[in-house]
């Protein structure tokens, strides 16, 4: 069975730091990809299951000389090579993800992690920590693997086991469950990847990778997108977005061009990091209802076709 936990072919734009990474580096990486987001120069990141501190590297040239990474383990071994090739600006410790007391509340800008939740401990407690280290308008982006159902009880990794990215995949929905416990009522996909799996015991379960991203924004988010008659135009400068910034797998912001986006869009690139590179005209004094296509109102045009289920919403 191919390792999952491999981050595949490394990005273009990645190229030139990770050749520089130290190989005792890149011989303990733990990863599914590479997940770092747009727009790092001068923040504070932390991340989550940096193991020999692979993806720590990469966001320590990304921060530049003025930001600060922070990489945190529970694996000493690993702690201990982190150490040793440790940028200036990289700090390193060893303690599970899901008690990140050494954190200060409200000190990070981004969480990123890289396959950490399907292998942590006590993901609830997890993301619950996340949530509160990162500060108003902080962004937890990440990649795993997922399955579109639980895993069987037979199944499940054993305690002690390797993890393997089969037996211990988070259910998506469970995901999205815990995510909304946490305090994030709302978790865009940046990409979705499916993966072929030959182990016979898994064929009736679908896997696939996905990058996800979302904002600590308590009292921006909605669990609905919600309509406030709001545009938002990416004026560019964003290093990596020359004539675009995505948002999500289906929020691309041509420059110079507006585009109508529903409140929780409007606040992801207002409320953020990212809002000095985007103009934005409307605001939330007046709402319209859900936005369109989202929600359960059954408007008149449904009247003759009782039967019809509303739109779901696309955004969430």
């Amino acid at each position: 069975m191919a390792d999952l936990y491999s981050p595949g072919a490394v990005p273009e734009y990645l190229k030139e730091v990770v050749k520089d990474i130290p190989s005792d580096v890149l011989e303990h990486t733990r990863g599914v990809g590479y997940p770092f987001p747009l727009a790092l120069e001068g923040a504070k990141v932390l991340v989550l299951g940096c193991g020999a501190g692979r993806d720590a590297y990469i966001a320590s040239k990304l921060v530049g000389e003025n930001g600060l990474v922070i990489g945190v383990d529970e694996n000493e071994a690993l702690i201990d090579i982190a150490l040793k090739n440790a940028p200036e600006n990289c700090q390193f410790f060893a303690f599970p993800l899901d008690e990140l007391n050494k954190i200060q509340s409200g000190s990070i800008d981004v969480v990123l992690s890289n396959g950490s939740l399907s292998r942590c401990n006590n993901v609830q407690k997890t993301l619950a920590e996340v949530f509160r280290v990162l500060n108003y308008g902080g962004e937890f982006y990440g990649c795993d693997i997922f399955a579109d159902r639980r895993i069987p009880l037979n199944l499940l990794q054993k305690k002690g086991e390797e993890p393997n990215g089969l037996s211990n995949a988070l259910y998506i929905e469970d995901f999205r469950r815990l995510m909304t416990q946490a305090g994030w009522l709302t978790t865009r996909h940046v990409s979705t990847r499916p993966l072929r799996i030959q182990d016979e015991r898994f064929a009736d379960i679908a896997y696939f990778k996905r990058t996800f991203r979302t904002y600590k924004l308590p009292d921006k988010l909605e669990d609905l997108c919600e309509q406030y008659n709001q545009t938002a135009t990416y004026l560019g400068g964003i290093e990596g977005a020359g004539a675009f910034y995505d948002l999500d797998d289906h929020h691309r912001f041509e420059k110079d061009v507006p585009l109508d986006v529903c409140g929780n869009s409007c606040a992801m690139v207002q409320d953020t990091r990212v809002g000095k590179y985007f103009k934005i005209t409307g605001n939330r004094h007046v709402h319209y209802g859900p936005f369109p296509g989202c929600g359960n109102i059954p408007y008149a045009a449904d009247e003759e076709d009782e039967s019809s289920a509303a739109s779901s919403c696309s955004c969430s």
